[in-house]
């Protein structure tokens, strides 16, 4: 490992399933880097991490921590070539960081998920690639279009203002015809939207990928692109529940 990188740790409330950013992963060159972000602070069911239990501290250690080491498949494994192709990540460089990023390291047992941020270069230009959530939730017909669509095919991002549940929904849907084939993931859909609101012509979506044998939460990888103001940008690095809580 000789890499700057990061994720974020979303966990979902079992009360209101509401998603909060409690936590960044850094890798930096030999080690990695842990800390709660303020985002931990603001639900009190909130549980703090085996082995971490202060919110101010900063952590470091030369392996991978427990909680996110036991969230990436063993390279031993033989399903595990098949599952860094649906990720469309290079299997011989791919780092664990970069695989949790891409994967969310999503276990039945918990409700967390990784991601990796979005990440906005000086130039206000981004590119940053994500999943569509949502697809087993979706109609036989949304499915089926999803496997005809092919890699470099242009999506559509739409706000769903008409979801009751959640204000910040982003629709991912697919043109002539016209049909919703999936979400934007939640933990960052409030940028896209707000992004949307900002300047809807300068943010575009297209398929990076369709991997029909793999489950639905690995079926279509997208890819947006594009490029957000100086003054949208400090908002975006303002952001109370990334900050660290140290």
């Amino acid at each position: 490992m000789n890499r700057n990188d990061s994720v974020y740790v979303a966990w979902q409330a079992p009360d209101t399933h509401d998603w909060h950013v409690v936590g960044n992963l850094q890798a930096r060159n030999a080690e990695y880097v842990f800390n709660y972000t303020k985002g931990a602070l603001t639900s009190s069911k909130f549980t703090k991490f085996s082995g971490m239990n202060d919110f101010s501290e900063t952590y470091v250690s030369e392996e991978l921590f427990p909680l996110f080491k036991n969230r990436l498949l063993s390279p031993k494994r033989p399903e595990y070539p098949k599952f860094i192709h649906w990720l469309g990540l290079d299997g011989a460089g791919a780092e664990p960081i970069e695989i949790l990023a891409r994967s969310g390291g999503m276990r039945s047992t918990d409700q967390l998920q990784m991601f990796k941020r979005i990440e906005i270069g000086s130039d206000g230009y981004f590119e940053h690639f994500f999943f569509a959530h949502g697809l087993r939730y979706m109609s036989h017909s949304a499915n089926e279009r999803v496997s005809s669509l092919n890699p470099g095919d242009s999506l559509r991002l739409c706000l769903d203002v008409q979801n009751g549940y959640d204000k910040a929904a982003v629709l991912i849907r697919a043109d002539n015809p016209a049909e919703i084939v999936g979400y934007c993931p939640r933990y960052f859909a409030s940028d896209i939207k707000r992004m949307l609101l900002d300047n809807d012509t300068s943010i575009s979506l297209s398929v990076e990928r369709i991997s029909d044998d793999a489950p639905h939460n690995y079926r279509l990888l997208c890819k947006v692109v594009g490029e957000v103001s100086r003054a949208f940008l400090d908002q975006m690095i303002l952001q109370e529940e990334f900050q660290p809580v140290v």
